[in-house]
């Protein structure tokens, strides 16, 4: 139930970057903006467990419409699965040299691979210390990273009881409550509660 819509979002991403995501590439390339575009060389995707294909899809696909050649680390919980969508790409007829599945520990190895001379930018997925520490390891690195929060459900008075716990109990519960948009505190107004 669960990776369905995952999977769906992540051929959402494909859609967008090799369509309107190229053509507004191409028009801030061509057009009168004054915009110069180019890709930035490789970017290290360094991808979460708790969405193991959607989340590091969006940012090898985003990073190829760019321009820019790829490096996927997984994190270690999700190695299949990335090696999956490595070999689907490499199928659809992509240079394997353009996107490459690094499989490596997150200590000393995982370390290299972030500070490496010829990672100009990284794309995180993951908790906020883990950017901080990046960015310590590597000050120019060009950090894209969506890190850890919390999201609160608001119920009020008016709402449909049923449906709002309904919805609260998926979104705390599914995916064993690890999503990044995991409810983890409900907001109900008093004359409910």
């Amino acid at each position: 139930r669960e990776a369905d819509p995952e999977v769906s979002e992540a051929i959402d991403f494909a859609k967008y970057y090799s369509g309107p995501g190229i053509d507004l590439l191409d028009e801030l390339r061509h057009g009168a903006t004054g915009i110069e575009t180019a890709g930035r060389g490789v970017v290290a995707v360094v991808g979460p467990w708790n969405f193991p294909y959607a989340i590091p899809a969006g940012g090898v696909f985003a990073a190829l419409a760019a321009g820019n050649a790829v490096v996927l680390k997984p994190a270690p919980e999700s190695i299949r699965v990335a090696a999956t969508l490595v070999d689907q790409l490499h199928r659809a007829g992509l240079d394997p040299d353009l996107v490459q599945l690094v499989v490596c520990e997150d200590g000393p190895v995982g370390r290299h691979l972030v500070t490496h001379d010829d990672v100009d930018t990284g794309v995180l997925t993951g908790a906020y210390e883990t950017a901080r520490m990046f960015v310590g390891w590597k000050p120019d690195l060009r950090l894209f990273a969506e890190t850890s929060g919390k999201n609160a459900i608001v119920i009020t008075a008016v709402a449909d009881l049923d449906l709002a716990l309904d919805d609260l109990v998926r979104s705390a519960f599914g995916h064993a409550g690890q999503k990044c948009s995991a409810a983890s505190l409900a907001i109900v107004e008093a004359p409910l509660y």
